[in-house]
């Protein structure tokens, strides 16, 4: 009697190594505010607004960027924020907040007020693209110097608005406890 041998797997193929490669996946602005509109009129229009956490996290990130986040969009995400649950991502966001506060304080103590870019930026362009994270601080520091001063005066604004809010959120949080 013949037995077969089971076939023997070839070691010496190349095996494809997977990629993690990040999806860029570029958020319409106009998504995510038909996402606070559809969250602020949830009460008169039941069963239209979900959460989305992707969506949240990307408005949260965003929130500072007058162009990612319009006016409009802007003043609905305030009170959306008001909502917030999660110590953590409120913590995070005072942080976040407080560092973007300072940042603009200390730039502004430094004189550097012409609606000029950096004098250390040697003119170098960017190569993120619009929906990177901008959670590394070095490269948030660097958006920060090719920022006009106009720039820098709505992004310290609107940290001051959610500051605010927030603020609200943590005094809230100690005394519940």
């Amino acid at each position: 009697p013949t037995t077969e041998n089971p076939p023997v797997k070839n070691t010496n193929k190349r095996r494809r190594k997977k990629k993690s490669k990040k999806k860029n996946h570029v958020k319409d602005p106009k998504e995510a505010h038909e996402y606070l509109s559809s969250w602020k009129n949830k009460d008169t229009a039941p069963g239209v607004w979900k959460f989305n956490k992707n969506t949240q996290s990307w408005l949260i990130r965003k929130m500072y960027d007058a162009e990612m986040i319009p006016k409009a969009s802007f003043a609905i995400l305030m009170d959306y924020l008001t909502g917030l649950h999660g110590k953590e991502t409120i913590d995070r966001i005072n942080e976040d907040t407080v560092k973007r506060i300072l940042r603009y304080k200390e730039w502004e103590k430094k004189g550097e007020r012409g609606d000029h870019k950096d004098e250390n930026d040697k003119g170098e362009t960017e190569d993120k693209t619009p929906d990177e994270d901008d959670d590394d601080e070095e490269n948030d520091d660097k958006r920060f110097r090719n920022m006009s001063a106009h720039e820098k005066r709505k992004e310290y604004k609107r940290a001051r608005k959610v500051h605010d809010v927030v603020k609200k959120l943590i005094e809230e949080t100690k005394s519940d406890e």
